[in-house]
Parts: structure tokens; C-alpha cells; sequence
């Protein structure tokens, strides 16, 4: 039976052009984990600055991260190290072709739940490279520093 668990995430992102980290992204926000053992399932709300917002879901299985973000801005992305997804991303103007090229995709989960997910990517839109992201997203029971 599938554990459901409310935690606390702390969502981290950089972009990176012409190796200069230009931009960054800092969340803190709860969700929910569910799964066990060996795949696990997070959700949670990303706000914006325009206090728009996205619901985010991250799978994690067998080594693959899936992110889904729903909203304006909606995508669907694959992180497997060494495999090239090519998906859309909706922008309020129309969507845009894009391509994701995971370099560095490593979760870890221990009991708690309390873990990690770290990616690094390039991102190419419309076949035009785009730039290089990190995303690390720390999680741990809500209420647990």
C-alpha cells in the first residue's frame, strides 16, 4: 500500500549561458509524497513573482525523473541520463518545440521521507539551443527542519 505524506520542498534552479549562472529560482513550498520503495510520486504548487502558478508532479522510477507542470506555462519533461526528450512547452503565445538532454539525473529517498532530486539539462527550443539548467528540489516531512 502506497504511503501519502505531506513534506516540505525546497526548490533550487539556475541557468546557465556561456557557463555564467545568469538566472536562479528559489521556492520553498509543501506537497504531498506518495510511493514506497522503489518509486515515489511528488505534488506540489510553484507560485510565480506575477503570482501566477503552475502544479507540479515528479515521478521518480528506475533511475527516470518525469516532471509534469500544468498551467500557462505547461510541459511535460523526461530526465534519464544519457537520453534525449523531445516534447512541447505552452506558452501563452503559442508552443514551442523543445528538446531536453539530461547530463546529471540522481534522486535519493530514505525514511522520513526525506531526499533529494538533482538534474542538470540542456534545454533547446524551437531546435536552437536555449541553455544549460540545475534543478535541485530537497524534501523532508512537513514540520521536520
Amino acid at each position: 500500500m502506497e504511503k501519502k505524506q505531506q513534506v516540505l520542498l525546497s526548490v533550487m534552479g539556475w541557468t546557465h549561458e556561456d557557463d555564467d549562472p545568469s538566472d536562479s529560482v528559489r521556492l520553498l513550498t509543501t506537497g504531498t509524497m506518495t510511493g514506497g520503495k522503489d518509486a515515489w510520486r511528488i505534488d506540489y504548487t510553484e507560485t510565480q513573482p506575477d503570482n501566477e502558478s503552475s502544479d507540479v508532479t515528479l515521478l521518480m522510477d528506475k533511475g527516470v525523473v518525469t516532471m509534469q507542470r500544468s498551467g500557462t506555462f505547461a510541459t511535460s519533461m523526461v530526465f534519464e541520463q544519457g537520453r534525449r526528450f523531445e516534447g512541447s512547452y505552452r506558452t501563452p503565445y503559442g508552443d514551442l518545440a523543445m528538446g531536453v538532454y539530461p547530463t546529471h539525473v540522481k534522486y535519493q529517498v530514505e525514511d522520513g521521507p526525506v531526499g533529494e532530486v538533482d538534474l542538470t539539462y540542456q534545454l533547446d527550443l524551437q531546435g536552437q539551443f536555449a541553455a544549460m539548467h540545475e534543478l535541485r528540489i530537497r524534501f523532508c516531512p512537513s514540520g521536520r527542519q
